[in-house]
């Protein structure tokens, strides 16, 4: 099963925009999530069309199964 780690940001202007990971660490704590993004944010190390990153807004894992069919 692949997954990938959703950080959901607002931005400046007040959008939400995604960044994500892919294979994340199995048994990575929201905690552990919360403090990265707290990081990205005060150290403003991303931007987009709309603004700066000004708030972390909600990290999840999206999971998916692939399957070949015969």
């Amino acid at each position: 099963m692949a997954a990938t780690l959703e950080m959901v940001f607002r931005t400046e202007t007040g959008k939400e925009t995604t960044l994500s990971l892919a294979d994340p660490r199995e048994g990575l704590s929201l905690a552990e999530v919360q403090t990265v993004m707290q990081d990205i944010v005060v150290r403003d190390i991303f931007t987009t069309k709309n603004g700066d990153f000004a708030e972390a807004v909600e990290a999840r894992i999206r999971t998916s199964d692939t399957v070949t069919l015969s």
